[in-house]
């Protein structure tokens, strides 16, 4: 699975201060809103795409997973937010771990209680991608060490990178509760 031991699942290392306040944060200001109309830009073409491939899909069987694995090989590979971008949150909390730990736990206990209390068991609520800005100063090592608490594994089929995202998936099996 992964060594503990690897720096590459501990937190990711503080950035300097002049790297951030005068290079990032301007860079983020400027080139974040072009890097949405971009974003938006290829969603309405591969939506196009889209209708498109659904005629074909009609007409030619068994085509649908090509056209799905194409239109997730367009939006899935450009990130919305890319991971130049710094928020002003993240250059104040810049290095603090409880900070990110706290915010970690958030987000499993949130998602972990929408997929116990999905009625229909959606296969959708069963998967989780954090990207590095959401557990910069925690790091990928206490990401899976707080999920596999609560049913959370490294995804089987989609691949995972401690430095830029991981990728979970929950077993879909409902936690004992130990509270009495």
């Amino acid at each position: 699975m992964h060594d503990h031991d690897d720096p590459a699942w501990g937190p990711v290392p503080v950035r300097p201060a002049a790297l951030r306040w005068l290079l990032l944060l301007p860079l983020t200001l400027v080139f974040l809103p072009l890097w949405w109309v971009v974003w938006v830009f290829l969603a309405i073409c591969s939506s196009c795409v889209a209708t498109v491939a659904e005629l074909i899909v009609h007409m030619v069987p068994r085509a649908e997973n090509g056209a799905i694995r194409v239109l997730d090989a367009t939006l899935g590979r450009v990130p919305f937010v890319p991971l130049w971008c710094v928020t002003p949150v993240a250059l104040v909390r810049e290095g603090d771990t409880a900070y990110y730990q706290a915010r970690v736990d958030r987000r499993i206990e949130k998602q972990t209680r929408r997929v116990q209390t999905s009625q229909h068991r959606r296969e959708y609520h069963r998967d989780l991608e954090l990207g590095a800005h959401y557990f910069r100063g925690a790091g990928a090592g206490y990401v899976l060490h707080v999920a596999s608490e609560q049913g959370w594994n490294l995804h089987q089929l989609l691949r995972s990178h401690p430095r830029r995202r991981l990728r979970l998936r929950h077993n879909g099996r409902p936690q004992a509760d130990c509270r009495n």
